[in-house]
């Protein structure tokens, strides 16, 4: 049985599709939805990790309202080399520094929250928490097994296949987006699922109005959600397969309007405009996460400052904030205002903790001008997409609005002015996201018989090489134990050519030979950190992809560029990995994938 699941920013799910019925998985039975599981992550000092719903609870019930109390830590020592200074040059200078860092000592366990956000940023691997680092991946399967253990337990079959949705883009650039999908498909292998298929998140949404569909039908899905809008407009309905004709999107969501409320509020702490607040320190209040920094010593002197300086009640209800940790219950408060004027013109936010009292009244109307920026770059979006493909917005039939945050009255009216009102339809986020790649997972036919290694390959002299499938945690060389980290889904599950490490330094022009024995691509995957590649690879196309390699104790990571050419059946002469034309110094041996031409996208 195959599974749709939507890893989202706020909240996840999976799903079945019978053929007839859509059966969604009760994930979390104390949510308000049961059938969606806040994307939440506890973990406390023990290293217990509860999920969901109740890791909200156990924030709010261990964190909220406890000081915050920073210590100086000693973290260990660093080695440092400096080159030596003079015109008579000498040795390097080496010397050892003792690093320490500042720690909450009174926290008695983290909140993870909007993790997938961290997919968007390229140069984030991870988080310690209380000693131990935890990988993006590492945190991603958190919740994807959680979603696999439900799906077991509630079906009593073993749930292993599934289709997994992704945004329309994690970034604009090509090596950054297959990046953040290579640590998604990382994250569900961890998690236990073995077979592993992407498809974008609006996509799932057209593939299930396509099935409702008798008639062919032009439909733009507008799916807004708490970490990103995505776009698709794709011809569907009636006997023909659905027919993507553009996608698109853009950076923001509902955790974005979420901060336009908390700008509102800085006045309250002492910032905004007219506030005595310097921007760095205002900035940090348009998170929670960021909200406990402010409580560092060097932050605190400066409030203090102020607080000398007649600030007095704005800075005690800073204080409050920051030092009580109740950063987390005020933008649930915050979130609660954005949800209650979707139904009412106006919500009033009343929070009272000890030096802060806010009593704010949010008018529909004030809100729609606190977030006129992001209405803009919306529709900026849907009419680049429709530009795209071609479209008039005439010739839309329907606009499948989807997300929690697609119910917001400004931007139902924005859609409902660019196609008129009776072509906006609404349609729940469970049901159309998640329910899409339910749909689209039942509509897999079983894996086609792939070409084996050895029907593709042959006459390979197994002391330069050994046959088999490259994927996550696989093995990258016969006599070394790196293994595969991340790698792009594209090339997962493909035949490969496992060389030695010990070729690492080989010059000759003919280190590698196999026989080919059906067209096809192969890429050759070697360390990105080298000065100049050899000549024979210079033949390649330079591929927007790298795979990510490590050692058994994950102590030596190495990034891979990968290359591509496409070879006709015959023989197939590979250079060493420091043949002629290399300059610089590589640390790893380069090695091989080979995709046959049938399967090419």
């Amino acid at each position: 049985m195959r599974f749709g699941v939507d890893f989202g920013t706020t909240n996840s799910a999976i799903a079945y599709y019978d053929g007839q019925q859509l059966h969604p998985i009760v994930t979390d039975p104390a949510n308000d939805n049961p059938d969606m599981m806040p994307s939440l992550i506890y973990v406390d000092r023990d290293f217990q990790v509860t999920v969901g719903a109740a890791a909200a609870s156990a924030y709010l019930q261990h964190e909220t309202g406890r000081p915050v109390r920073w210590r100086q830590r000693e973290a260990g020592e660093i080695e440092i080399t400096v080159a030596s200074v003079g015109s008579s040059g000498g040795d390097p200078i080496e010397f050892v520094q003792q690093v320490s860092v500042l720690v909450d000592e009174a926290a008695n366990g983290r909140l993870i929250q909007s993790i997938k956000t961290a997919l968007f940023n390229e140069r984030y691997e991870g988080t310690r928490i209380f000693g131990k680092f935890y990988r993006v991946d590492d945190l991603i399967a958190i919740i994807l097994r959680r979603l696999r253990q439900a799906a077991e337990r509630e079906t009593g079959e073993r749930c292993d296949q599934i289709v997994l949705g992704r945004p329309v883009q994690f970034s604009t650039n090509p090596l950054i987006d297959a990046r953040a999908e290579a640590i998604l498909l990382k994250a569900a292998h961890l998690a236990g699922f073995d077979e592993v298929r992407f498809e974008l998140e609006p996509v799932g949404v057209a593939y299930l109005y396509h099935r409702r569909s008798a008639a062919r039908q032009t439909v733009l899905v507008f799916d807004f959600g708490g970490g990103t809008l995505d776009l698709t407009i794709a011809e569907v309905g009636g006997p023909q397969a659905p027919v993507i004709l553009a996608t698109g999107g853009a950076p923001i969501g509902g955790n974005d309007l979420d901060r336009r409320i908390m700008a509102a509020l800085l006045p309250y702490f002492g910032g905004g405009d007219e506030g005595a607040l310097a921007a760095d320190m205002s900035d940090k209040l348009l998170a929670w996460q960021t909200m406990p920094e402010l409580s560092r010593p060097h932050y605190m002197e400066r409030i203090h400052r102020l607080k000398r300086g007649g600030h007095r009640q704005s800075m005690r209800a800073l204080e409050t904030l920051i030092s009580r940790n109740m950063g987390f219950k005020l933008f649930k408060e915050i979130e609660q205002v954005k949800k209650q004027l979707s139904e009412n013109p106006s919500s009033t936010l009343e929070f009272s903790f000890e030096a802060i009292q806010i009593q704010e009244t949010i008018t529909r109307r004030r809100f729609d001008r606190m977030i006129a920026s992001d209405l803009a770059a919306i529709r900026a979006s849907v009419h680049g997409l429709l530009q795209s493909a071609a479209v008039h917005p005439d010739q839309i039939d329907v606009v499948l609005r989807t997300g929690g945050s697609s119910l917001i009255p400004a931007v139902r009216q924005l859609l409902e002015e660019i196609f008129s009102q009776d072509r906006v339809q609404t349609i729940d986020p469970l049901i159309s996201v998640t329910g899409g790649f339910a749909v689209v997972a039942h509509g897999l036919n079983p894996q086609a018989a792939q070409t084996s290694p050895g029907e593709l390959i042959t006459e390979v002299d197994p002391s330069t090489a050994n046959l088999h499938i490259i994927g996550v945690g696989t093995a990258v060389y016969s006599d070394r134990a790196f293994i595969i980290s991340r790698i792009p889904s594209r090339l997962h599950g493909l035949p490969a050519l496992q060389t030695t490490h010990t070729s690492l330094t080989a010059r000759d022009d003919a280190a590698l030979q196999f026989c080919l024995n059906h067209p096809a691509r192969i890429y050759v995957a070697y360390e990105s950190a080298t000065a100049r590649i050899p000549y024979w690879l210079r033949g390649f196309d330079i591929e927007n992809l790298r795979i990510e390699i490590e050692d058994e104790f994950a102590l030596i990571r190495r990034a891979m560029q990968v290359y591509s050419k496409r070879f006709e059946p015959g023989t197939v002469i590979l250079g060493g990995n420091q043949a002629e034309g290399f300059e610089g110094q590589v640390m790893v041996n380069y090695f091989v994938i080979v995709q046959p031409e049938d399967q090419v996208a």
